[in-house]
């Protein structure tokens, strides 16, 4: 590889692995938030939360018309600090003065929402305070657009892992011990997302010139807007795959249904963790290859990123299919193994992320957010299709099989769209040497545990501790290549790390 690929892999493995383990906190801590909002609230206000909550995340992504995602793009590919102020400032005077009307309208519209939308009035006072929420969400979201675009990963980190997640679990904390209710809750979203702006605030003060009053800017609204704009329309069409099934499961099936695919949907959606994370830093630095015209580095880094996400995602993958009831029993328990096979299904539509790679991101990065737009939209009319004609056959399978069409239809556009406009697809011999290895192996471990034994829980982990070690052990050997471990020898000496332990048995493995 060259010089250039070799640097742009490093920021993208330093910075990746960064964003993971920061997502892996943020999951951890919101799933306790989550846990101890519904056992002390019980369902119904714990769902009033839900309303206000989804209410707010989804008004306070809409507003910024993509904004956050166009600072990611285009701060990459100015030198000067004229324009760089201009792309920080030019999203800020768009988006947010939008943000702050639409909280408005719904702080004064809430009695009508509650009521008319929701059927409950008991909403109104959360959805006020949520309405509140949205400018600050906004904000924070542009700020982690700019700390996208500067390459940087410890701001978002910090932001969004660390301190949004952590201060509303202990705001949740104290609310509930105080004996609040709902709104108490509410009141800790806003806490917490104060601080999250707050945080977010300092990391624009620090590394950029946004706050440097009298400093020239070159305006690049126009350019902005062209960009951005299509990106709502496909942030519209995310919204419709992760809620259109949820809304139509409880109009054509039960609660109880509604239930088991919540809890099946983010166990399978794991598999979109490691694509997300290595996601965040690819968009900036492939937009700053391509506008240098470096479109062999591109190909590389891409190939490259795709493998690792696969190498990553593939144990989950292998477990989950082939132990659904385990997976879903020692998680969620016993009442929910009846979304087995709705697991199984979703499991494969996410998986589909990890063979594809970051596709979108590379879309966005060359520019190509009109083609997104167009492929979420048919996507999303078919996700709305196919779930009104499965859901009320097959309830919650029905749900899943629409949403892994969906996932799968839309790999297959972004990759087909990327592989035309810049002959670059994800697969590499690697890739193909490590998903035969790693399923012939954990086919043969399984179909022995099944001759064998009556797979209990010590089995089932006996069973996933074995194919970990011989997983290790093969993607060490197969799927690892020399750039890349002088990849984690940069790693270790930029964070001044020691990663002996770990780079001798690599080296054991290896030799």
């Amino acid at each position: 590889m060259s010089s250039d690929s070799d640097d742009a892999l490093t920021r993208v493995a330093s910075g990746g692995g960064i964003v993971l383990l920061g997502v892996v906190l943020e999951l951890g801590v919101s799933f306790l938030a989550k846990l101890l909002i519904a056992r002390v609230l019980g369902p119904v206000n714990y769902g009033v939360v839900s309303l206000g909550v989804t209410t707010m995340a989804v008004v306070s992504t809409l507003v910024l018309l993509g904004l956050h995602t166009g600072v990611g793009r285009y701060l990459p590919r100015f030198d000067d600090s004229v324009h760089r102020r201009g792309v920080v400032v030019s999203a800020f005077q768009i988006a947010v003065p939008l943000a702050v009307a639409a909280g408005g309208i719904v702080c004064v519209f809430a009695p009508m929402i509650a009521t008319d939308g929701f059927g409950d009035p008991s909403v109104t006072p959360v959805l006020r305070v949520f309405g509140l929420v949205i400018p600050l969400a906004a904000v924070m979201k542009l700020a982690i657009g700019t700390s996208r675009g500067l390459q940087q990963v410890l701001p978002k980190v910090s932001i969004r892992n660390i301190v949004l997640p952590v201060v509303r679990f202990t705001a949740v904390l104290v609310v509930l011990l105080m004996g609040f209710g709902a709104l108490g809750v509410a009141w800790a979203y806003a806490i917490a997302y104060t601080g999250a702006m707050g945080v977010g605030l300092y990391f624009l003060w620090r590394d950029t010139d946004l706050f440097a009053w009298g400093t020239p800017a070159t305006p690049v609204r126009r350019e902005l807007l062209a960009f951005s704009t299509p990106l709502v329309i496909s942030t519209a069409m995310t919204f419709v795959f992760s809620d259109v099934d949820t809304f139509m499961l409880g109009y054509f099936s039960s609660t109880g249904d509604v239930g088991i695919y919540n809890t099946v949907y983010p166990l399978a959606h794991l598999l979109v963790v490691p694509m997300s994370s290595f996601g965040f830093i690819v968009m900036p630095v492939v937009s700053k290859l391509h506008e240098r015209g470096e479109h062999d580095t591109v190909r590389q880094l891409y190939q490259t990123t795709s493998k690792w996400i696969f190498l990553a995602s593939f144990p989950v993958f292998a477990v989950v299919v082939l132990f659904p009831t385990h997976a879903i029993g020692l998680t969620f328990g016993p009442a929910y193994v009846d979304g087995s096979l709705a697991l199984v299904v979703l499991a494969g539509a996410f998986f589909t992320h990890a063979i594809a790679g970051p596709n979108f991101d590379l879309l966005t990065s060359i520019g190509r957010t009109r083609l997104i737009m167009y492929d979420d939209t048919l996507v999303a009319l078919l996700n709305i299709g196919l779930n009104l004609l499965l859901i009320p056959r097959y309830s919650f399978l029905g749900a899943a099989i629409a949403t892994a069409v969906a996932y799968v239809l839309m790999n297959v556009l972004y990759c087909l769209q990327l592989y035309l406009e810049t002959g670059i697809q994800p697969l590499t011999p690697a890739h193909i040497r490590t998903a035969l290895l790693g399923t012939t192996t954990i086919a043969v471990l399984y179909g022995i545990v099944r001759t064998l034994f009556t797979v209990t829980v010590p089995v089932f982990l006996g069973t996933v501790t074995v194919f970990g070690l011989v997983y290790l052990l093969v993607v060490v050997r197969v799927a690892i290549e020399p750039q890349e471990i002088e990849l984690l020898l940069d790693f270790e000496e930029r964070f001044d790390l020691d990663l002996s332990v770990f780079k001798q048995l690599v080296g054991r493995l290896r030799s």
